[in-house]
């Protein structure tokens, strides 16, 4: 073993530095996404006070991956590195375990929507990264940094940085690369009534049309949709906007429909607080949390085909409207 030790110390370095890189980068991407997986497993385990949290942790846990990637490639406090991820991967091995037997998790959120993972891949790729972190604890002493320990302490707190305004931008914005089901291009049509064959699922799973509670179709002609998962928890403002911006396209190709995940007496509550003018659709909550990462959110459709997206904090005026209509 000790022989063959600082092979596998380099092999498993690059090897677990850049697969935690690379996912804490794919967690950043969409760190709403995984605070929403987060919930899911606070609600496993009984911990539903912690539901509070799950954007904080999230975040914490897209910057801490980043962080130890780079920490474990440059060699930066190498000891205390594998410690953290020693901890890290057998609390993540036990989840995944946990969620693989007991089928109540489909998704451990690993690498987001961009490459989605069973239960029991989820579990096995941890019992892999499990071995190599051994590997890495067992010969943690005898690694030092190999750009001199400034330089590797620069390279690994400047990326925590980095990471930090990355993460930060996306919950305030959209992600940066869309990889879900209803991402700009997708045509909904087809995503609402076209099957996976290998799972026999829809592709946009849960999706009530629209048109059956409003009446208008939102698969023809122009169409905003203005999506709030939970009203009591939309945006103040970003609901205040979407009135100004449904009186703003009257007369204009583009009618306006609403969606929420909020039952009867709150759409009606909050109808009449914030004179919402346009119809709200009642919608499965999940469905509309996987729509859009933003509460209100704004998706434009041209014939069922997705060809724009909004974060309330990035609202359109007419004129964007209309001319994100025109490409």
């Amino acid at each position: 073993m000790k022989k063959y030790l600082p092979f596998l110390l380099w092999f498993f370095r690059l090897g677990v530095g850049l697969l935690f890189i690379f996912s804490g980068l794919i967690k950043a991407n969409d760190t709403i996404g995984f605070a929403y997986k987060l919930e899911e497993y606070f609600e496993l385990f009984g911990m539903p006070f912690l539901k509070t949290l799950a954007w904080s942790i999230s975040a914490f846990i897209c910057v801490l991956e980043i962080a130890l990637g780079a920490a474990i490639l440059v060699g930066y406090k190498f000891v205390e590195s594998s410690w953290l991820l020693l901890v890290m991967i057998i609390f993540f091995t036990f989840l995944t375990g946990y969620s693989a037997i007991t089928g109540k998790v489909t998704d451990c959120g690993c690498f987001g929507d961009a490459i989605p993972l069973t239960p029991w891949q989820s579990f096995y790729k941890d019992l892999i990264l499990f071995v190599g972190i051994v590997i890495l604890f067992i010969g943690r002493k005898t690694v030092t940094p190999w750009i001199g320990n400034k330089l590797s302490g620069g390279i690994t707190w400047g990326l925590s940085i980095l990471s930090s305004v990355f993460v930060a931008y996306t919950v305030m914005h959209l992600p940066v690369m869309d990889f879900r089901a209803y991402k700009p291009g997708t045509d909904l049509k087809k995503c609402t009534t076209e099957y996976i064959e290998s799972e026999g699922k829809i592709k946009c799973k849960d999706y009530f049309p629209f048109k059956i509670e409003c009446g208008e179709d939102e698969f023809a002609g122009n169409t905003l949709m203005i999506i709030s998962y939970d009203l009591e928890k939309a945006d103040e403002e970003g609901l205040k906007n979407s009135v100004t911006l449904f009186h703003s396209l009257a007369g204009t190709p583009v009618k306006v429909i609403g969606g929420t995940g909020s039952g009867g007496d709150i759409r009606d509550a909050y109808k009449l607080k914030y004179s919402i003018p346009y119809c709200l659709s009642p919608q499965d909550m999940t469905m509309l949390k996987t729509m859009i990462r933003a509460n209100p959110g704004f998706i434009l459709l041209k014939e069922g085909r997705v060809k724009k997206m909004w974060h309330y904090n990035d609202i359109p005026d007419k004129a964007a409207v209309l001319q994100a209509l025109s490409y």
